[in-house]
């Protein structure tokens, strides 16, 4: 088995763009935990099973959703629904687990500056793949892929957030 941990971080606001605020950013990711194929490019489709407030924390809500992936690019065959437990972490955090342990977390985060806008979205990644060898001319194929999909995901979830500002839904 390998696993690749990874993570890419970006800035939200950048000078020639319209500025997101902390608030819009973080209704931005709750909204993505709900309707991950607006954010994702590689997910077709996002259903939510049960949402709840986690037993132990009043702050925490669980949602437990199904997210289909394009072909190729899931944990799973082509087409088959993969459950992931999201775990929102106001006002900076969400994690994701799926239920092949691969761990994805989402946070938004304060600039060195200290300013409103000075704001970056990182995702780090735990990807896990059983009966991959690691150093196998297949995991470094892997592995390059997923840097690749990190940097996407990041980009398009911004993207996607100043598009729904803008929009009106955000």
């Amino acid at each position: 088995m390998v696993v690749f941990n990874l993570a890419y971080t970006a800035p939200i606001n950048r000078p020639d763009q319209s500025v997101l605020t902390w608030d819009q950013v973080w209704a931005g990711l709750q909204r993505k935990v709900r309707h991950a194929q607006e954010f994702v490019p590689l997910i077709v489709k996002c259903d939510v099973v049960k949402e709840e407030v986690a037993k132990r924390d009043e702050d925490v809500t669980v949602v437990t959703r199904n997210v289909v992936f394009k072909d190729g690019n899931g944990p799973k065959a082509d087409g088959e629904p993969v459950q992931e437990i999201c775990k929102e972490y106001p006002p900076c955090r969400v994690d994701f687990h799926q239920e092949n342990g691969t761990k994805i977390a989402n946070y938004v985060s304060q600039g060195p500056s200290g300013q409103p806008e000075d704001l970056f979205m990182t995702y780090v990644f735990e990807w896990r793949h059983p009966g991959v060898e690691a150093g196998s001319e297949q995991a470094g194929k892997m592995e390059a892929q997923h840097k690749k999909t990190a940097k996407m995901a990041v980009e398009s979830s911004i993207e996607t957030i100043r598009r729904l500002v803008s929009e009106g839904k955000i």
